[in-house]
């Protein structure tokens, strides 16, 4: 079971706060009743209080709000897949998730920045199909080209540097794993955007590059991080203490490289963006370069959606809450004289 919206759970703690409203209400009516006449003047004149009755009213009116507090969380069980159809181009993201990534002349890291980016860059691209590709020393797929934006985010928030299958920086072979994905249909245009600090550990980029070029797949190249001075890469320990990255004893300083970046964009007709450590947004700057692209044929899709079963917890309450309003708060004659 999942919960869409776990943050209405704070409204719980309005149950007990009713329920303690209600007492002192009760109580202090007859307390204030009791300042006119003596008690038993009172129980001739006034109806007969059933503090059973009342219980179970009170339990009613807590069963009906926390029901619908569950409903309004949106308890959600299973899956189903979803046709749909759209007409949109193909856009891969590949994200470098190498420990360098990790650095925090970006704030708050340059990874943590790129995965905020991202989110900004699906805004711009509503009936286009996404992937996501990350990479270090090897690339994965994350999540294949899909129309279905929720869970690319999902996978998204749990991006990090285990998510590449070796550390270091290898842009060339993530470059032609995004082809690979992309196949041989050329109904839509193409797009990579590539988002890392630039460094590349001999696995020829720009001829995965040309390769991309071949089949008309143009890039954006966005380099994260500074150039000149560069930051120290940060990590902890299992006791969360932290301490910088080393080799043979002195710390690492991760700078951004933007030669190959540049080489990879101008191949291909793309575009490089030189963000280092400034603010910038991934979605425009998508929004300028490659507004174009051609859309092509409709094609189709499977969309994963939750099971919403909201609608259990929602009736359960508002039955409660039914029963509640039903029961009277005073017994009645005949029921006070037996």
């Amino acid at each position: 079971m999942n919960w869409a919206s776990p943050h209405y759970f704070w409204l719980l703690w309005l149950v007990p706060f009713v329920l303690a409203v209600g007492i002192y209400a009760q109580r202090k009516s007859k307390r204030d009743a009791l300042r006119f006449v003596d008690h038993p003047m009172l129980v001739q004149l006034a109806p007969t209080t059933s503090w059973f009755r009342i219980g179970v009213k009170w339990i009613c009116l807590s069963l009906g709000m926390v029901g619908l507090i569950l409903a309004m969380a949106r308890p959600q069980v299973g899956f189903y897949f979803e046709e749909v159809t759209a007409q949109g181009a193909e856009v891969l993201v590949v994200i470098d998730v190498s420990r360098s990534m990790l650095a925090e002349d970006v704030a708050p890291s340059r990874l943590a920045r790129a995965k905020s980016d991202i989110v900004d860059l699906l805004q711009r691209l509503p009936s286009d199909r996404v992937g996501l590709i990350a990479f270090a020393g090897a690339p994965s797929v994350l999540v294949p080209l899909t129309l279905d934006h929720g869970f690319f985010k999902l996978v998204l928030q749990d991006l990090g540097p285990n998510s590449a299958p070796r550390g270091g920086t290898n842009i060339g072979d993530a470059i032609r794993k995004a082809i690979e994905q992309f196949g041989d249909s050329a109904n839509s245009d193409r797009a990579i955007v590539l988002i890392t600090d630039g460094g590349d550990q001999e696995s020829f980029p720009t001829e995965a590059a040309k390769l991309a070029a071949e089949r008309n797949i143009r890039i954006i190249a966005v380099g994260l991080g500074d150039p000149t001075e560069g930051a120290r890469i940060p990590k902890r320990d299992k006791d969360g203490r932290l301490s910088y990255q080393q080799f043979d004893g002195q710390e690492v300083w991760s700078k951004m490289e933007d030669k190959t970046l540049k080489e990879i964009a101008s191949i291909t007709s793309g575009a490089y963006i030189p963000a280092q450590t400034r603010l910038y947004d991934l979605g425009e700057i998508y929004t300028e370069n490659l507004q174009q692209l051609r859309r092509g044929e409709m094609f189709a899709d499977k969309r994963k959606r939750p099971n919403e079963r909201f609608q259990i917890p929602a009736a359960i309450g508002l039955i409660f809450l039914m029963l509640e309003r039903s029961i009277a708060r005073y017994s009645s004659r005949k029921e006070s004289q037996k």
